[in-house]
């Protein structure tokens, strides 16, 4: 491992942790120089008919990654979703700039699944395809539950 792999590998897993006190990380993947950490979901409100999708993502990697789409069996749309003072926004995507760490957050870009086609609860896996462009596509697994670091 580089050090400069193992440095950026040792920042995501600093912030995770210092951003989601008592997270364990459950559950990681790599695509290529894209770190995927943790990916979760918090159980849909009564009567919502969607859930987000979160965790962290880091590009150790030289050159800009973009995250350009995602899809999910149990959702009619895949999409990225920004609410930022009480204004929802839709992404076309999410960049990843080398060396620079991204939280798929409340507070943030994070991915939106609408028309469930199943209901979703706590202990649930939501299965998740995130297609990177030319950098490939990754089958990954968002776990149901309250809070990352439960």
């Amino acid at each position: 491992m580089s050090s400069l792999r193992g440095a950026g590998l040792a920042f995501t897993l600093a912030l995770a942790a210092a951003w989601l006190p008592g997270v364990a990380m459950a559950h990681s993947y790599k695509l290529g120089s894209i770190e995927i950490g943790h990916i979760w979901a918090p159980p849909p409100k009564p009567g919502v008919d969607g859930v987000a999708i979160y965790g962290p993502l880091f590009n150790e990697g030289k050159k800009r990654q973009t995250l350009v789409s995602v899809s999910s069996p149990i959702a009619r749309s895949a999409r990225f979703r920004l609410l930022k003072e009480g204004v929802e926004s839709w992404p076309a995507h999410i960049e990843l700039y080398p060396g620079r760490p991204v939280s798929l957050a409340a507070w943030g870009t994070h991915i939106w699944l609408s028309g469930l086609k199943k209901p979703v609860k706590k202990g649930d896996w939501i299965d998740l395809t995130l297609d990177f462009g030319p950098a490939g596509k990754l089958a990954v697994k968002a776990l149901v539950q309250n809070s990352a670091s439960e």
